[in-house]
């Protein structure tokens, strides 16, 4: 009897215990059991696949909403199976830690959807909220699936009591997964979206899915999405992007299905960078700079250079011919897409012009040469005067007066960028010289010959033999002893210069007149 008393007084405490326990919350948790009305619930369905820790909401169906959760931080510990709701409570207690329901530290946070399985140890598995809202997504739990407190306070408001609920870890997509609970669940995914090329110039990514299909366009971390139109165009806007970088594109249904991705490669449509130094004509390289990897040409007038491969990103050099001032120097850069680029330097005037003088004697009444193409040609004695070469570098320059032999002048070829060459030249003797022979008779025993002083020679012919006539005075005198010649025979003085200019002169013997005697 006393045993049976003190089993009834231990009981007591227990449930006054329990009751001290439940007043200490402040409030008994509310908790809704299954009723007749749950009979409803057989058209809602939760999924949760751990493989990639989301659960999803189905009613009559159709998919309601997905929600990021966090599961077991081993793959045994959130149990794999279908399980309906038992019970949903509103501020359940931690009961393991004391601790009330509601309060900031509870890790059930503030709803509790239980599920109809339990733990070995008696303890029931459940949805719930939690009070680290950085551990969604990830597997961390003791067994049961966690959600953001924002996101189980909604789900808790439409569930039911009695609610089926999947548990599974699957590659498959929800509606695959939902497919045995529902005859008239879409679980065809939309075929793999065409996507239009996207170069480094594109700000758009553009193609063609299902209608009305979500798109999804994925550029390494980044995710955007679009809708397509009622008749399957889609585009959504992106920043440009480098050559090689690979952007995916799925499209997802209404009933949730995606499509598998189609994948492109961003194309290179961009010209390599060029920078050609300055060109100069008193040089044979040139120096450009440009996309490491591009093959480059150099055109020079007629000549073109081997094609070169950039191996460098800095500055590198093509040997080329020495150029022509004011001519352009073409440098190409084509990379492997066969983006080309070209950019022309004008060849700068470093080098003063050549000059070159023909001849000019005291007879030219023009001086020609050559230079360079468009110099300015001046000559000393003629001041203020000027022509210009033509394109070919050739002048002629007309003379306001003949030049004395002998004399010096200066030629000055200016070229545009004001380089200035000067050549010396001396006016060459191209006169012969004047020759006057005084009258020869058949009496004459000398020639008398009058020419300009210093002369290098004076040849006399008579008949067929030459003689040298001899300088008499300083002023270009020159006889000739002979004996008297036949009246009528011809005389020839040939005078030649220093120059080697020669004159001759041929004159003829005169018969000398006999005087009449008159007889007495």
């Amino acid at each position: 009897m006393e045993d049976k008393e003190g089993a009834i007084k231990v009981l007591k405490r227990i449930l006054i215990g329990m009751l001290i326990f439940c007043m200490g919350f402040g409030l008994l948790p509310q908790t809704q059991m299954p009723t007749a009305k749950a009979a409803s619930a057989k058209q809602q369905l939760i999924i949760i696949n751990k493989k990639i820790n989301k659960l999803a909401f189905y009613e009559n169906g159709k998919l309601i909403k997905t929600y990021p959760v966090a599961t077991g931080k081993t793959r045994s510990l959130t149990p794999e199976g279908t399980f309906y709701i038992r019970a949903k409570v509103k501020n359940r207690p931690w009961y393991k830690e004391g601790i009330p329901g509601g309060s900031p530290r509870n890790p059930l946070g503030k709803r509790w959807m239980e599920l109809s399985i339990k733990e070995n140890g008696g303890y029931p598995y459940g949805i719930h909220g939690n009070n680290n809202e950085s551990s969604i997504g990830k597997w961390v739990s003791g067994g049961c699936v966690r959600m953001h407190n924002w996101d189980i306070e909604k789900l808790f408001n439409k569930v039911k009591v009695g609610a089926k609920v999947k548990i599974t870890r699957s590659s498959k997509t929800f509606n695959q997964l939902a497919k045995p609970f529902f005859k008239n669940i879409d679980t065809k995914a939309p075929a793999v979206p065409k996507v239009n090329q996207v170069s480094d110039k594109s700000t758009t990514v553009s193609g063609k899915t299902e209608a009305k299909a979500t798109v999804t366009v994925t550029i390494g971390s980044k995710k955007y999405n679009t809708t397509a139109s009622s008749k399957g165009y889609f585009s959504k806007k992106i920043a440009k992007q480098k050559a090689g970088k690979k952007i995916t594109v799925t499209a997802k249904d209404k009933a949730g299905n995606i499509s598998k991705a189609r994948t492109v490669t961003v194309v290179d449509k961009t010209a390599p960078v060029l920078t050609v130094k300055p060109v100069a004509d008193n040089q044979k390289v040139v120096s450009i700079k440009t996309e490491k990897g591009a093959y480059v040409t150099v055109k020079n007038g007629n000549w073109t250079s081997k094609v070169k491969k950039a191996t460098t990103t800095g500055y590198f050099t093509v040997t080329i011919p020495k150029p022509k001032a004011y001519t352009k120097v073409i440098v190409t850069s084509k990379d492997k897409a066969k983006n080309a680029v070209t950019k022309s330097k004008t060849v700068a005037d470093k080098t003063a012009p050549t000059l070159s003088v023909n001849t000019v004697s005291d007879a030219s009444k023009t001086i020609t040469g050559k230079t360079e193409p468009g110099a300015t040609i001046t000559v000393s004695s003629e001041k203020g005067r000027s022509v210009k070469a033509n394109p070919n570098g050739q002048f002629i320059f007309k003379l306001s007066k003949t030049l004395k032999a002998g004399s010096k002048i200066t030629m000055t070829a200016k070229d545009r960028a004001g380089h200035v060459t000067s050549k010396a030249v001396t006016v060459i003797d191209k006169t012969a010289p004047a020759v006057t022979v005084e009258p020869v008779t058949d009496q004459s025993t000398e020639v008398i010959i009058k020419t300009e002083a210093g002369v290098k020679s004076v040849n006399v012919k008579i008949a067929s033999t030459n003689y040298q006539a001899q300088s008499v005075d300083s002023k270009g005198t020159y006889k000739l002893t002979i004996t008297p010649q036949t009246a009528d025979s011809k005389i020839s003085v040939s005078v030649t210069d220093k120059a080697g200019n020669i004159k001759t002169v041929t004159v003829t013997v005169a018969k000398t007149t006999t005087p009449t005697v008159e007889q007495n």
